[in-house]
């Protein structure tokens, strides 16, 4: 008996000293090893009040917890971990669900523990306003409940804003009018940065603008690429691409001249040939000339109107068109202008933009489809856009 009860005291006090020492989980195992796991459990409950991180105090919890054997030691250490997700959602941006499902969860607990500011913190993060208002009800903090009140109808009145401005948002888009409506969510965006969804939605369709220099177009089954900013350089990985076994990754430049367009060699490997002669330079895009990029790729010039055009006559792009645009280009719905926001379509009677008839002019987009009678021009040959 007295061997048995010299090795608990000596452990009881070797337990207050690592206690005091602060070396809490030996203080916590050496209460243990003596049967005081209540003293083991103050001591990391003690230690999960006053440790520095967030991340320590959850550990010192979390071991309180396993060594809790009663419903109301379970409940404190159950309440020290809500505290530490509370302190957390307050610390970082609730995202995803599992970080909703941890703060409900927290919620609940300091509620039925009977902490209902702390509660009403916790479901203020996750915009659960009648949750918010039982618990500082049941707390009888009537200057929470004030300030809540006022919170809500903020609230409110913001989300009327937000409403309103996504809804004219897509009335001008649909309509046509890009500009504008990219110009609402914008604003929007800009002095709410937390509204994440609107975020999203001017990102979404801002990706559909063609403020670059060129897109695809498909006119009457026909594709085309329209380019109306210059320089622009073609090769196997160049604005456009094109490809070949002699063609460079930035093979020559398309350049606007006073008189029309030009070639100019971009310090290729293979150079480029005017009529199949090697030529240095730049050379003029005339009707009915070939220009090559090396010895497999040619292009036949030809004009359509005041436009030139180049289509892929050898090589492994056989077929495709380039539309060099030298100002509006008529089209049978009318004539497309391209200014900062890409092409603008103005036509000369009412179309259908992707199923909503239209008469004003429209700024087109990528994926856009407009029709009237027998003609259609889809804009970005595959749904996306080309060019940005």
């Amino acid at each position: 008996m007295w061997s048995w009860l010299t090795r608990w005291l000596r452990s009881g006090s070797a337990a207050e000293k690592a206690e005091a020492e602060g070396r809490v989980d030996e203080a916590a195992r050496l209460y243990v090893e003596a049967g005081e796991r209540a003293e083991a459990l103050r001591v990391l409950l003690r230690a999960g009040e006053t440790a520095r991180t967030l991340e320590e105090r959850r550990g010192f919890y979390v071991r309180a917890y396993g060594l809790a054997r009663t419903k109301e030691q379970k409940n404190d250490a159950e309440h020290g971990l809500a505290m530490v997700t509370l302190a957390e959602g307050e610390t970082h941006t609730v995202r995803t669900e599992e970080d909703r499902r941890r703060l409900e969860e927290a919620a609940g607990v300091l509620e039925a523990a009977g902490s209902f500011r702390e509660a009403a913190r916790a479901y203020g993060l996750l915009d659960d306003r009648d949750a918010v208002v039982r618990v500082l009800t049941l707390a009888g903090d009537v200057e929470g409940l004030e300030r809540e009140t006022e919170r809500t109808e903020e609230v409110e009145r913001v989300g009327l804003r937000r409403r309103k401005a996504v809804e004219e948002f897509e009335v001008l888009w649909q309509g046509g009018d890009r500009g504008r409506a990219l110009e609402i969510l914008t604003r929007w965006v800009t002095t709410h940065g937390d509204d994440h969804e609107t975020r999203r939605l001017l990102d979404a369709h801002a990706a559909r603008s063609l403020k670059g220099a060129m897109c695809d177009m498909v006119l009457g089954g026909v594709r085309w690429t329209l380019v109306w900013r210059f320089p622009v350089v073609l090769g196997r990985e160049g604005d456009v691409v094109l490809r070949g076994g002699s063609v460079s990754r930035r093979h020559a430049r398309l350049l606007k001249t006073d008189g029309g367009f030009a070639l100019e060699d971009a310090e290729s490997r293979a150079g480029i040939a005017l009529d199949g002669v090697p030529a240095a330079g730049s050379v003029p895009l005339l009707d009915g000339h070939t220009v090559s990029l090396g010895g497999d790729l040619a292009l036949r010039v030809g004009a359509e109107g005041p436009h030139t055009t180049l289509e892929v006559d050898r090589g492994m792009d056989r077929g495709r068109r380039l539309l060099l645009v030298a100002g509006p280009w008529e089209t049978p719905f009318g004539a497309v202008a391209f200014g900062p926001l890409g092409p603008e379509l103005s036509p000369r009677e009412p179309v259908y933009l992707n199923g909503r008839r239209v008469a004003l002019a429209v700024t087109l987009a990528s994926g856009d489809l407009v029709e009237q009678g027998e003609h259609s021009l889809r804009v970005g040959a595959d749904g996306a856009p080309k060019g940005q």
